[in-house]
Parts: structure tokens; C-alpha cells; sequence
């Protein structure tokens, strides 16, 4: 009996060093709070690739048909992801001046022979890679580079026109709007 007793006191000791022991870990005065974390992304963009166009192009005067010729490099442009960009065209020698590039071409650019100014070509100047048809470009972030498809279209009638020289050319301004 004795030894139950004891056994019994035992029980009760442990019992409750164990319920002293909860409560010793327990905190007493706890807080919580909270913090607001704001941010910004800001718009970028900037050329990746520089475009450039074999030099220089032949153009058949022969030919039925519009003569259509794609760069050796295409024109590349990165842009903060789902950033809306376009690409306005100037033409040194014609009329186009910070004109929407779009897949339909730009016109009012020119060829311009060196050694004769008076003889020129008319041309178009493409965007192929234009998101919607009219000049809007979706930038896809800094590590997908956009692809802006640019190319150049004589169109029959002028290649067909054209006097023959070697020395005709155009400088095209590319300026990144968005």
C-alpha cells in the first residue's frame, strides 16, 4: 500500500512539473504586427539588336510583281513586360517623318541615288512584328528580346521605273515610343 501511495505521489509530482513546465513556455504579452510593402515597376525599354539590311539590296526592274527584302540582322527592342510600344519611322530623304511602323508599311520613304539626286525609288519600310496591325508592339521583358520584322518593299511599278545606279540609299530613324 505504501507503495502505491508513493506511486500515486509520483504521478501527482510529475503531473504537475509538466503543467508548470507549459506555462513557463508559454508568452506572456505577446503582440503581432504588420508592415505594407509598396512597390513600383517602372517602364523600360531599350534596343537589343540593331538592325541592318544587306547592302546593297538588287532590285529587278525586270519584274511583275512588288520585291519585298529582309534584313541581314532584324531590329530587336526589350521591353518591360506587357508595356505597350511603338516604333515611329523617318526617312532622311523622303516625307516620313515619325510615322507608326506597321506591318502595312510606311510610306513616303526614298531611295536616293548619290550620284545622280534627281533619281529615286520609292519604298515602303516594314514592321512585320507589329502586336495588332497598326503599329502597337508588347514588350515580353528583359529576357525575351521582340522581334520588330522590318523589311523593305519596292513596290512594281517603282522598280520598274527605276534608272540604273549603285549608289541608292536612304538613312531610316527608328525612335522607341511607349
Amino acid at each position: 500500500m505504501n507503495n502505491i501511495r508513493w506511486y500515486i505521489a509520483a504521478l501527482v509530482a510529475i503531473s504537475v512539473g509538466i503543467g508548470e513546465n507549459a506555462s513557463a513556455i508559454t508568452p506572456s504579452g505577446f503582440a503581432s504586427t504588420t508592415l505594407t510593402v509598396g512597390a513600383q515597376v517602372s517602364i523600360a525599354c531599350q534596343e537589343a539588336q540593331h538592325g541592318s539590311f544587306p547592302s546593297p539590296i538588287t532590285i529587278d526592274t525586270l519584274s511583275a510583281t512588288d520585291q519585298t527584302f529582309s534584313p541581314t540582322a532584324d531590329e530587336t527592342v526589350k521591353c518591360t513586360n506587357g508595356t505597350v510600344f511603338t516604333i515611329k519611322v523617318t526617312s532622311a530623304n523622303g516625307t516620313a517623318v515619325n510615322q507608326n511602323c506597321t506591318a502595312g508599311g510606311v510610306s513616303g520613304m526614298i531611295l536616293r541615288s548619290a550620284s545622280a539626286p534627281v533619281d529615286t525609288i520609292p519604298y515602303l519600310f516594314l514592321c512585320a512584328g507589329d502586336t495588332d496591325g497598326s503599329g502597337n508592339f508588347t514588350g515580353a521583358g528583359f529576357s525575351t528580346a521582340r522581334a520588330l520584322g522590318i523589311g523593305v518593299k519596292v513596290l512594281a511599278a517603282n522598280a520598274q521605273g527605276a534608272m540604273a545606279h549603285a549608289d541608292y540609299a536612304d538613312t531610316v530613324t527608328l525612335t522607341i515610343s511607349y
